[in-house]
Parts: structure tokens; C-alpha cells; sequence
């Protein structure tokens, strides 16, 4: 999901000028213009085309320098979506919708099947996955969790501690990589959830590893266990 900061500028006939900043979704001028054009005057005059208002007035629409942002700006939580585990009923919030993926997951040399649900925001990627333990309790499987996701993209370790989630045994993480010459991080939290392994995982480049931390707080906070 890019996002764009742009200027908007109007001039409506016989009024002053107008001016406005809004994130919006990549899309072409002509669906910025239908509607930004109702944003900028703040909702008080209704066009319907492009076309209306070029005849009436006076648009400019120009993104700002830096082009796309690589991380939901305040307010754009309210595009995340549920998505639910169907087998488990583990629900979380993602940026967006997810099909999800089947895979095969080795824990402490036992190979489980994983079901993975992700989302790209920009260059920042957002992760839920669920893994059936078939009986046997996850709780020794936590601190594995987190050495596996570092093993699987040769990470470093910086963090690796123990907490609780609504009564549940989870450990987080935070773990450095570099991903094809970019400096990278990626936060992970695993859960264990009764008979399942909940992983949370948000990744991005360490330039704008705020905005990782912002979609991983979003990501974490949203976490619903039946």
C-alpha cells in the first residue's frame, strides 16, 4: 500500500486560494483531482469530474519531495482489516488484504505446517503466521521461534526477552540483517498460543525503522486469541 504526500492547490472563481496536504493511495492525477478537490475545500462544494471543476476553476496537485512513504501515516489505521486464522480463530489487523500461504516450518528438528498471511507497506513488510502444534506445547518453542527467524535471513540477534500477551507465554525479538546491501530490521514476537504458535513479525529498512515499529505495535496491539 504506497502512500503519497501531495500538495493540492485551488482556486475556486472569485474566491482565494486553497491549499491542502493529504496521504493518498498511488493512483493517477485524474482520481486525485475528484478527490482532493472535495477534501481541500473541506467537503463544502461537491464535484463530480475532473472536467467540472477544471471549467470553474483552478487545481495544482504535486507530490511533495520523497514521493512515496514507506509507512501508514496517523490516521490511515483505520485501513487496516481483520484477518482471521480459520483453523485456529487467531485474529490480528493487517494493512491490507492477505491470501494466505502454506509452508513447512523446522522446530527444534521437527518440521511443522505454517500458515502465513502478509502485506507489504512500501518497502516495510507486515507478517501473521500460525503454526499447529499438534498437542505439544509451544512454551519451549518460543525462544527457538526467534533464533529460527533470525537464521532464516542470517540476522544478528539484538534482542530476545520473555513477556506475557493477555495471560499468554510470548518472547519478542529484534533482529539485524542486510537485505541485498540495504541495513535492515525486523521485529518479531512469538506467542504460544494453547496448541498454536503465533508469530507477529514487521521488517523494514533501519532507515525507517519507526515506521517498523509503528506497524508492529499495530500489528502486536491487534492480536485476538479465542
Amino acid at each position: 500500500m504506497d502512500l503519497t504526500l501531495i500538495n493540492v492547490e485551488l482556486k475556486p472563481p472569485g474566491e482565494p486560494m486553497k491549499t491542502a496536504r493529504r496521504f493518498v493511495h498511488t493512483a493517477t492525477t485524474a482520481s486525485l483531482t475528484a478527490v482532493l478537490t472535495g477534501a481541500a475545500m473541506g467537503g463544502a462544494t461537491a464535484v463530480s469530474t475532473p472536467q467540472d471543476f477544471a471549467r470553474t476553476g483552478s487545481l495544482r496537485i504535486a507530490a511533495t519531495a520523497g514521493g512515496p512513504v514507506t509507512s501508514p501515516p496517523r490516521g490511515v489505521a483505520a485501513q487496516w482489516v481483520d484477518t482471521t486464522d480459520a483453523p485456529s480463530g487467531i485474529t490480528v489487523k493487517l494493512p491490507g488484504r492477505a491470501k494466505v500461504e502454506h509452508d513447512s516450518f523446522t522446530l527444534s528438528g521437527k518440521t511443522y505446517q505454517i500458515r502465513r498471511y502478509k502485506v507489504s507497506v512500501g518497502k516495510n513488510k507486515v507478517a501473521f503466521e500460525v503454526v499447529d502444534m499438534h498437542g505439544a506445547d509451544p512454551k519451549p518453542e518460543l525462544d527457538p521461534a526467534v533464533r529460527g527467524a533470525a537464521a532464516s535471513i542470517s540476522g544478528t540477534i539484538t534482542r530476545n526477552q520473555p513477556l506475557k500477551v493477555a495471560g499468554h507465554s510470548a518472547r519478542e525479538g529484534r533482529i539485524t540483517f542486510d537485505n541485498h546491501g540495504v541495513p535492515s530490521v525486523t521485529l518479531v514476537r512469538s506467542v504460544a498460543a494453547d496448541d498454536h504458535l503465533v508469530g507477529l513479525v514487521a521488517g523494514g529498512p533501519a532507515t525507517d525503522e519507526h515506521g517498523v515499529k509503528q506497524l508492529y505495535q499495530q500489528l502486536t496491539s491487534s492480536l485476538r486469541i479465542p
